[in-house]
């Protein structure tokens, strides 16, 4: 019996779903399979709560930038990438956009180096029916040089997409692609998108549910919708996010967030000040749950926290009795505090 090769059972199953490469035209499957899966990085952070600890990238210079989804590995700190040839990298956030869920990272290496990557500003477009490529760090499967995950599925159709989780709502307002295939899994967030011929057309989006349905939703962002923010970012600008006024939801006053659970948080001077505690009162409830001045308030329960803002919000939300997860970077590591609502 001959020797089956991960090129030969590739080539069969691209064959068998109709993935078929004109020779004069375009690579073979396995080799563009090969080809895009070198592009892709494997991201690992600190994971809180349900959230998982690891991820994945797009390369998209040569130079080493990393675009991703932007979610809680980004905001935690603590991020290390991997590429094809299992090089680790600490990773630097270059910059973010909330409206199109995106960050931005540069891998950090000691000496210049050229990456494999994709070309986002050339990116193609999928019609319903199509078939699609999806690369990534699916369910921890790569930690070295191990190579990504690849799952083939078809395009069922791009629309506006209304889904969430728990309190977090999706923020891309235009229309994504979704998928027929179970592409979002754990640590698919982040991965590479492309038609047939390994053209890169979208990035995998997070897991998430539709508000209508419930139903855990398989997706992508279109590059052609993330090109504009991320050439943004990289000429050194801020993408103008044009988020819902603060007044469209309930917040906790500052005095109230004092009064009620002992915490004085750094003044909102900036329209993103991150949720330093500055003081606690003695005797409060924040006391009793062992917080202490200086923590970055990261998450609470599963719901990320990012700004001031963000943290006034979700208390607001909690009754009387309820005991609630505060996850904190303190001094550079990760703490779990349990706050009982006084």
């Amino acid at each position: 019996m001959k020797n089956c090769t991960i090129k030969t059972v590739l080539s069969a199953v691209m064959l068998a779903s109709g993935l078929t490469a004109d020779e004069n035209k375009t690579p073979s499957v396995p080799d563009i399979v090969e080809s895009r899966q070198e592009t892709v990085v494997k991201l690992f952070g600190a994971g809180v709560g349900n959230l998982d600890s690891y991820g994945s990238g797009i390369i998209i210079s040569e130079d080493g930038l990393v675009a991703t989804v932007w979610n809680h590995l980004v905001n935690n700190g603590f991020l290390t990438a991997v590429t094809a040839d299992g090089q680790r990298h600490e990773v630097i956030v270059v910059g973010t956009s909330l409206k199109h869920d995106l960050a931005i990272l540069r891998l950090d290496t000691a000496e210049p180096q050229k990456f494999p990557f994709i070309d986002y500003k050339s990116s193609g477009a999928l019609k319903t029916g199509d078939g699609l490529l999806a690369f990534s760090n699916e369910y921890h499967v790569a930690t070295g040089n191990e190579p990504v995950s690849v799952m083939h599925g078809v395009l069922a159709c791009e629309t506006p997409l209304d889904a969430g989780l728990g309190r977090w709502q999706f923020p891309v307002k235009s229309p994504v692609y979704l998928i027929d295939a179970i592409v979002n899994n754990s640590g698919a967030a982040g991965g590479l998108v492309t038609d047939s011929r390994g053209v890169p057309v979208g990035m995998l989006g997070r897991e998430i549910r539709h508000r209508d349905t419930n139903m855990w939703v398989n997706y992508a962002v279109p590059l052609r919708t993330l090109e504009p923010a991320i050439s943004t970012i990289l000429s050194g600008q801020r993408v103008r996010d044009d988020e819902p006024e603060e007044e469209d939801r309930v917040l906790l006053s500052d005095r109230k967030l004092t009064a009620v659970f002992g915490i004085t948080v750094l003044p909102a001077i900036l329209k993103k000040t991150p949720a330093y505690i500055d003081r606690i009162v003695p005797g409060s409830a924040a006391a009793a749950a062992e917080l202490q001045r200086g923590d970055l308030v990261l998450m609470v329960e599963d719901d990320v926290i990012q700004s001031v803002e963000d943290l006034r919000a979700a208390l607001a939300t909690h009754r009387k009795g309820q005991s609630i997860s505060l996850t904190v970077n303190r001094n550079d590591s990760l703490a779990v505090k349990t706050l009982v609502v006084p």
